[in-house]
């Protein structure tokens, strides 16, 4: 867009080659001779510069200088004087004009002048342009930071609040002036929900994301959300659960308890009888003896089950040889074996690393795992035990010939037996254990084949 120049000069001829020479620099010109237009003309159009003669018939052009600066604020004005002195052009220069000219003129340096001052003008609209675009950017960004139903905090390169959005004053019930300048860095530290304090002297919790400015000024901004109502609803979901879970316990360790005293109690009345009825003897006493010992033992293993998956125990690692472990569960169970008809077999790597372990708690997950194993080959099978070295772990696989499992997704849950006995516990416990360790387990089952796979992090690793 072409830029706009008024000339005001009375001398018809001057004015008319001031416009010549407005136009050859592709500005569009106006000529007018008296103050009073262009005071009409500046309240009409916006101009980028304006040539005034110092003296006018209706007024000084030094006063219409002044007038059209307050009407236009960024007029580049030259004034045209043909009687100059020094005092002349200093309160021209004091009333805002760009420069000040002296009749009769050098054409070259006028022109000079005039794309000087056509340059100013276009430096100060683009200035002005870009404020204001600026100013309308921040308000409706300050529009959006206040009308958004979010928290939005601004803290300067001291963590001090500089920033505290409307949605936070409507929730917490303290204004911005209360809070502007105080250290911010206490709601947003950590992870995890913080408390933001409350005009009525309690606390909501707000989750944070927070991001630094890209600009080269040190703030930080943090939008946040109320999760106080979400963190309560989930202490109820988890109170809750922990009620279900020690009902489904109870009822579950009330009838595994009582089967194995049932079966005590029958051997004792049964001896009982024996008794009355005069026999005695180790023939009378042993059998009797030997069934309520093996329940008493099964009570006892039922009942660390539960312990163990009620209240677990921190670890107490330390590097831990694998395979020393599992020779020592073998040993255990050998005997176990032999008698279901169950022939072990062991494919242990040799050389490998330890793991950082705790002995015990891989003792039973080897032992239950072995055990679940045999119980699964009811006429006989081959237990296969495997080590070898995988990525920067131990991986242990525990292979039977058995029945193969059903619902293998559910296998890992908490009371999910396919044991006529069983709690439901062992393979629970046996995933918490291997995931305690930083590991992971894994199962694939059909008929005639079922393998457990455990990967195990190496010491060196951890």
């Amino acid at each position: 867009m072409e830029p706009s120049v008024l000339i005001v000069d009375d001398d018809e001829a001057l004015a008319d080659n001031l416009l010549e020479i407005v136009e050859t620099l592709g500005a569009r010109g106006t000529t007018v001779s008296t103050a009073g237009e262009a005071l009409s003309a500046a309240r009409r159009g916006a101009w980028a510069v304006a040539l005034v003669d110092v003296r006018l018939p209706d007024g000084s052009g030094s006063e219409l200088a002044r007038r059209l600066r307050d009407l236009q604020p960024f007029v580049q004005v030259i004034m045209i004087t043909g009687d100059a002195t020094v005092e002349s052009a200093i309160a021209a220069v004091g009333d805002g004009a760009f420069a000040f000219v002296v009749k009769p003129f050098d054409p070259a340096r006028l022109i000079d002048t005039v794309n000087q001052a056509l340059a100013r003008a276009s430096l100060v609209s683009e200035r002005e342009r870009l404020r204001l675009e600026l100013e309308r950017s921040e308000r409706r960004h300050r529009e959006v930071v206040e009308a958004v139903p979010a928290f939005v905090l601004g803290l300067d390169a001291e963590g001090r609040i500089m920033l505290w959005n409307r949605w936070l004053e409507k929730v917490t019930g303290l204004g911005r002036e209360r809070m502007l300048g105080r250290d911010g860095r206490t709601f947003i530290h950590g992870e995890g929900p913080s408390a933001i304090p409350t005009a009525n002297d309690g606390e909501i919790l707000v989750r944070w994301e927070t991001a630094a400015s890209t600009s080269n000024d040190p703030v930080t901004y943090a939008v946040g959300i109320d999760v106080t109502r979400e963190q309560e609803m989930a202490r109820r979901t988890l109170r809750a659960e922990r009620l279900a879970a020690v009902g489904t316990m109870a009822a579950g360790l009330a009838h595994e308890i009582r089967n194995p005293l049932n079966a005590a109690m029958l051997q004792l009345t049964l001896l009982m009888r024996r008794l009355d009825r005069g026999e005695s003897g180790d023939a009378a006493v042993r059998p009797v003896a030997e069934v309520v010992t093996s329940e008493i033992q099964r009570l006892e293993r039922l009942v660390n089950d539960f312990l163990a998956f009620a209240r677990p125990h921190p670890l107490q690692v330390a590097p831990t040889e694998l395979n020393v472990v599992i020779e020592g569960v073998l040993s255990f169970l050998e005997p176990e074996a032999e008698q279901n008809h169950v022939h072990v077999v062991r494919e242990l790597a040799k050389g490998l690393p330890p793991v950082e372990g705790d002995r015990e708690r891989l003792r039973q997950v080897l032992l239950n795992l072995a055990r679940n194993a045999i119980e699964a080959m009811p006429d006989g099978g081959r237990l296969t035990l495997r080590t070898r070295s995988v990525g920067e772990g131990i991986e242990l696989e525990v292979e039977d010939t058995g029945v193969g499992i059903e619902n293998e997704a559910e296998i890992f849950d908490a009371f999910f037996t396919t044991k006529p006995q069983g709690t439901g516990l062992g393979l629970s416990l046996v995933h918490r254990i291997v995931g305690d360790h930083g590991g992971a387990i894994e199962v694939k089952s059909h008929p005639g084949c079922t393998r457990f796979s455990i990967w195990l992090p190496a010491a060196t690793r951890r």
